[in-house]
């Protein structure tokens, strides 16, 4: 026999999944799509991403652990927003939506990749080993803006506009994001300059999203 509390959970999930349905839809189009971009070659015509600053930034493969939290940060913060609010979480999912749609945009007219592999240590620990595998199932190409960057940076700011309360968790997802940035760069999987291009790109998108398209409310639910 079904429980009260039963019922409950079972409406939470199903609002949760209602709440991110447009993001999954998305998704179903996007991957296919990220795919095919990576798959292109360009006839060898890519646009060297270098600075002499990512020639300072030695390799520290503990980033690796960081680097690896992405996706589950991603997933259980936005299931949290979706929980609590689902405007904000539909913003949320809008931002992420539209700077991978131009990260797409970009990569097709601007075809850039990065040679800072060449710099990986020839050290034995299993961090080095899980970084030498991502390098092996992960082209160097398409590299600008860094995806990795701009989605934990939305999710991030979308943490803070939906649990203002929360400061401590707001602090440790803050941590975690930080983290999560300064490991592209720490194991050669982005430039600096990739990592300041996913910056610049969320402010204009976070800006008209949330403060422009119908601005978020003190109280948004």
């Amino acid at each position: 026999m079904e429980t009260a509390e039963n019922k409950s959970l079972l409406k939470k999930i199903l609002y949760v999944v209602v709440t991110l349905l447009p993001m999954a839809i998305y998704m179903v189009i996007y991957m296919p799509t990220f795919f095919w971009v990576e798959s292109l070659d360009h006839g060898g015509n890519f646009h060297i991403i270098h600075t002499a600053i990512d020639d300072m930034i030695p390799v520290v493969e503990i980033f690796i652990i960081p680097y690896a939290l992405w996706l589950p940060y991603l997933v259980i913060g936005m299931i949290a927003i979706a929980i609590r609010s689902r405007t904000l979480s539909r913003k949320t999912s809008y931002m992420l939506m539209a700077g991978m749609t131009l990260f797409v945009i970009i990569s097709l007219v601007y075809p850039n990749m990065l040679e800072l592999r060449a710099a990986i240590p020839d050290r034995e620990n299993i961090f080095m080993d899980m970084i030498n595998y991502l390098h092996s199932i992960d082209t160097p190409t398409d590299v600008l803006p860094s995806l990795h960057v701009y989605d934990a940076v939305v999710v991030a700011a979308g943490l803070h506009l939906t649990f203002k309360d929360k400061k401590i968790m707001l602090v440790l997802s803050d941590i975690l994001t930080v983290l999560i940035v300064l490991s592209t760069m720490f194991i050669k999987q982005h430039s600096i300059i990739d990592v300041i291009g996913a910056i610049v790109m969320f402010i204009p998108v976070f800006i008209i999203i949330c403060f422009v398209i119908r601005p978020v409310n003190k109280e948004q639910k």
